[in-house]
């Protein structure tokens, strides 16, 4: 019993740290294109608040958002873009109390934490 066990720790050790299981580092250009993209959504939800839109085509835009910035994968970013991300989900909390002028601040808060992420991104690469 103790040979089996030996070889399958060796099995998932070895099967662990081939390179079918390796995950790639996301590029400079990989991050770069979540950051704007996840901004560009953000401008687009404040656009269509501005506007008139429904609270829920906003809600979606804003949800579009937070699935982008998930792509936003850099150590040095994660701490603001959680908080960038927590500010996204008061602007969707607030739509869905109907509550425009908080969802106006928490959407221009966030575009203002995006904005920051992608200078801080720029100037570090």
């Amino acid at each position: 019993m103790n040979a089996f066990k030996k070889i399958l720790a060796s099995f998932v050790i070895a099967t662990l740290s081939s390179s079918a299981f390796a995950v790639a580092n996301p590029t400079y250009e990989d991050v770069k294109t979540a950051i704007d993209n996840t901004l560009a959504k953000v401008e687009e939800a404040i656009t269509a608040l501005n506007n008139g839109s429904d609270n829920e085509a906003v809600a979606k835009l804003v949800s579009d958002a937070r699935q982008t910035q998930k792509d936003i994968a850099n150590n040095v970013l994660d701490v603001k873009r959680n908080r960038a991300s927590g500010v996204l989900n008061q602007a969707r909390a607030a739509l869905k109390d109907n509550n425009l002028q908080a969802a106006k601040e928490s959407l221009t808060d966030a575009a203002n934490k995006y904005k920051e992420i992608q200078q801080i991104y720029a100037s570090t690469h």
